[in-house]
């Protein structure tokens, strides 16, 4: 029997060493790679079939609520978008630009923002890329600005509670909660995208001085990219746009106030959005099952991960793996750990993809910072600033080469360029995060 002590700590290394090989290197998809993997450890350890079975039931419990609050989430701004809420912000945003070209840097954060309020980095890009191409190339600037300031925004916007970052986090360590990881880190966040505003207007300053705010967009068609941002619907402020308003404002306020649970919030939303938005059964079943496959692939991932985290954890291995890594983490490096995995969490965005980070690598950071008396949810919050705002410029993301591909940049000209310009968001986020303790030193 190897389920105890340092051989069951090896053994779970092992099986997060062949998780990060299987993801990393595409030879198995990651949800059968999450049952898969952590099962044929349990019974390399010495563990019955029934006891793994238990394993995974408890840890699948623990991943329903996140997993609930993911889909209902992805149900809710999905019909908001497409229901005209964001429209008026957008069309507004593309107008201004027009009148004044010196807001083009500025305004492509903004729009980048409005459009990211669904946690969709491919949203993001296809809506801001095609509607600020025009105008970046009327104006002859360099698209690697327009890339790099939307990867900025959407990375940092990422950090909502419905971001595939957080919802890894919060799925893969057990006290973690939509509250207390996302709420502290509001005004770091805040601060983020300010840092953000302040990289567009400098580019935008450097814009000004060489275009003539007169004829820099002769012969832009303001309409036909205004209608192509907003999918040529046409921009009412009715009664009914004013309900998804005050709708969304409720739901977003019940869930940074933890009034009711995330997945409660967003689930009622979803109802009353449907029934005032789509009254009809048939179009209800239409638009839900539209957007099926968005929701199901990230529920296929939590469910699997909640089998790895629930193996993991409840069979010892991720105390053993611990203990191990407090015996080689020097203590003055052990001590500051939450800082120091903050600070190494964007290059990490760089080498592992969400899935084998989230569900590989923090687990076992969690415990040993838990070691050494840190709260681990903390942790979690840490693995934020460098995750998120990394996700546009990872290898590992499919929005990147999304991202690229709109802009027509190359992968390693938008790497080069942008990577140093994250790392003053991810900077100040870590800054106010430690300053209002929601990460601590």
């Amino acid at each position: 029997m190897l389920g105890s002590g340092l051989p069951l700590g090896i053994i779970g290394y092992g099986a997060i060493f062949l998780i990060l090989f299987l993801v990393i290197r595409k030879r198995l998809y990651v949800i059968p790679t999450l049952i898969i993997v952590p099962v044929v450890a349990a019974i390399v350890a010495g563990f019955s079939f029934n006891e793994i079975a238990e394993f995974a039931e408890e840890g699948l419990q623990g991943i329903v609520g996140i997993t609930a609050m993911f889909a209902f989430a992805v149900w809710y701004f999905s019909i908001m978008r497409d229901s005209g809420l964001f429209d008026p912000f957008v069309s507004r945003i593309v107008s201004s630009i027009i009148s004044k070209p010196a807001l083009l840097t500025v305004g492509t954060v903004a729009l980048a923002m409005v459009t990211h309020l669904d946690g969709a980095g491919a949203t993001t890009m296809l809506v801001t890329i095609p509607a600020m191409l025009p105008l970046y190339d009327a104006l002859d600037v360099d698209r690697k600005i327009l890339a790099a300031l939307v990867a900025l925004t959407a990375g940092t916007m990422n950090m909502v509670p419905w971001g595939g970052q957080v919802v890894r986090g919060v799925a893969a360590i057990d006290p973690a909660t939509i509250s207390n990881v996302f709420n502290p880190m509001i005004p770091a966040q805040a601060a983020g995208l300010l840092s953000v505003f302040a990289i567009s207007a400098f580019y935008g300053r450097k814009i000004r001085q060489d275009i003539d705010a007169v004829t820099a967009f002769e012969g832009v068609d303001e309409q036909s990219l205004i209608d192509e941002a907003i999918d040529d619907r046409k921009v009412e402020m009715d009664r009914t746009w004013i309900f998804n308003f005050l709708l969304t404002v409720v739901v977003l306020g019940a869930l940074i106030r933890g009034i009711t649970s995330p997945e409660v919030a967003f689930m009622i939303g979803v109802v009353l959005a449907l029934i005032v938005n789509v009254p009809d059964y048939e179009k209800q079943k239409e638009v839900l099952e539209s957007y099926a496959p968005d929701v199901m692939t990230y529920v296929g991932i939590l469910f699997s991960a909640g089998v790895l985290i629930g193996v993991l954890e409840e069979s010892g291995m991720v105390d053993e793996m611990a203990n191990i890594m407090v015996y080689l983490i020097p203590d003055m490096l052990g001590s500051q750990l939450p800082v120091v995995i903050a600070v190494l969490s964007l290059p990490a965005r760089l080498l592992f993809s969400p899935d084998a980070f989230y569900f590989g690598v923090l687990p076992v950071l969690s415990e040993t910072a838990a070691a050494y008396g840190h709260d681990p949810v903390s942790v979690v919050r840490a693995s934020l600033v460098g995750q998120t705002v990394g996700f546009p410029v990872s290898p590992f993301t499919g929005a990147t080469y999304l991202l690229i591909g709109l802009a027509g940049v190359e992968l390693g000209e938008h790497i080069k360029f942008t990577l140093p310009l994250m790392v003053i968001p991810s900077g100040v986020i870590l800054i106010v995060a430690v300053l209002t303790g929601a990460i601590p030193i």
